[in-house]
């Protein structure tokens, strides 16, 4: 019986989320030195313009900043990651046993559910379809 790792729709992995940190933070300095740059090198009569131009990285700075936090708390939870979290309990039917070890297969997913691997809706919609299964 195989266990496939998988990642609930719209979830996201761990790699996914650290690089998504990495980026957000080479944005902020890029947009932190591009910022400096250019009203540095603006003149003193373009008042609006820099005013412009110094509101425009401020909401950059901001964005970067909402998103790392963003992708902190979600590395933060356990659920939706890869390795950490949801178990595919599709196990490979054989040929010789029918459809596969029931008892077995409603407590490893009462156990995913008391680790806090899986949510209350996912351990019932697995439990239904194992008990809907062919005895």
């Amino acid at each position: 019986m195989a266990q496939k790792i998988h990642v609930t729709p719209g979830g996201l992995t761990r790699t996914a989320a650290k690089a998504g940190i990495i980026t957000a933070g080479l944005f902020l300095l890029f947009g932190m030195g591009f910022g400096f740059v250019v009203l540095s090198d603006m003149p003193d009569s373009e008042t609006g313009l820099k005013l412009l131009v110094g509101a425009f990285f401020c909401l950059w700075v901001v964005v970067c900043i909402t998103m790392i936090v963003m992708y902190l708390r979600l590395l933060s939870k356990p659920t939706n990651f890869e390795g950490n979290s949801l178990v595919d309990l599709d196990y490979a039917k054989t040929s010789d046993t029918g459809s596969g070890d029931f008892d077995a297969r409603l407590r490893k997913l009462e156990q995913l559910k008391r680790d806090a691997l899986i949510t209350e809706t996912e351990y019932l919609g697995k439990r239904e379809q194992i008990l809907g299964e062919e005895w």
